[in-house]
């Protein structure tokens, strides 16, 4: 009988341990045999990075309904910040050397800063951090963003596709997070990484996670409490009013951050509360390696 514990025991943790090692999860509903997939994407990443894991597209190709956060139209969201009145104060808040870097860096974005909110310009500059420097997206990536690139082949296969929030909402919830922070309030962290972009040296533990990710050394750290209120633990509440009853009807494919399945709050835990079954597929490391 102690052996037998032994052994259980042991199977258990080596099932925890390969749990953390992949970003495919299958969900089946037991009750009406439904089988779905979730993918914890990091958005950074290229058309390159996906293309080397087979098993993201036999998972959507099998679908019947492709879910993801959001699934405006990038262009249509670049023209909704564009139309917002410009505001100068950005001019105001930094010093001309510091200036001129963030126009030398934003040149070739396809929105004008002067219309960008404070928070809104960090995280562009976090993302393309990510991907130049930490090298999610190669040169000869098509697409640079991993959710974007499902989406074209879920159409292209005819594969129908749903948004459980659009990106004036996804904005929103984000200066919610931060508490509506102004300029003064980010000028420290929007210097930080402009001078991240422009350095030869930049702090490449900035690329830790991305490193991470590349090769599934990940910790879904399910008995952990959830860091963001609003950016995750909100938006999972919501999207699970939603998931539970499409994977109910449907054979599903969903794309959502990898930070929304970590955790109590994460939408694996989450689901396998409502009685889903939660199993981690097997991935073999083979893509971008920066």
């Amino acid at each position: 009988m102690k052996k037998q514990i032994i052994i259980l025991l042991l199977l258990t943790i080596s099932h925890l341990s390969f749990s953390q090692k992949t970003i495919l999860w299958k969900i089946t509903d037991t009750i009406n045999n439904k089988s779905s997939t979730i993918v914890g994407t990091f958005h950074q990443f290229g058309n390159s990075f996906v293309d080397s894991i087979p098993e993201i597209k036999e998972s959507l190709y099998k679908s019947e309904l492709a879910i993801f956060e959001s699934i405006d139209n990038i262009e249509q969201s670049q023209k909704m910040i564009n139309k917002r009145e410009k505001s100068f104060e950005i001019e105001n808040i930094f010093k001309q050397k510091d200036f001129d870097a963030l126009l030398e860096i934003s040149k070739n974005w396809k929105v004008d800063i002067y219309k960008l909110k404070p928070i809104e310009l960090r995280w562009k500059l976090q993302r393309e951090f990510q991907k130049t420097i930490c090298r999610t997206v190669i040169p000869t990536d098509k697409w640079h963003h991993f959710d974007n690139y499902l989406q074209f082949l879920a159409i292209q296969n005819g594969i129908k596709i749903f948004g459980m929030e659009t990106d004036k909402e996804q904005l929103a919830l984000i200066e919610k997070e931060y508490k509506y922070p102004n300029w003064k309030d980010e000028k420290k962290n929007i210097r930080y990484w402009m001078r991240q972009l422009s350095n030869d040296n930049p702090n490449l533990n900035n690329c830790n996670l991305s490193n991470k990710y590349r090769i599934f050394d990940l910790d879904y750290d399910f008995n952990g409490e959830c860091k963001y209120d609003v950016l995750i633990k909100q938006r999972n509440q919501n999207w699970m009013t939603i998931l539970s009853d499409l994977m109910k009807e449907k054979n599903c494919f969903i794309a959502v951050g990898y930070m929304h399945l970590r955790n109590k709050c994460g939408l694996l835990e989450q689901l396998r509360k409502k009685g889903f079954l939660i199993e981690p597929i097997e991935l073999k490391p083979a893509g971008n390696k920066g």
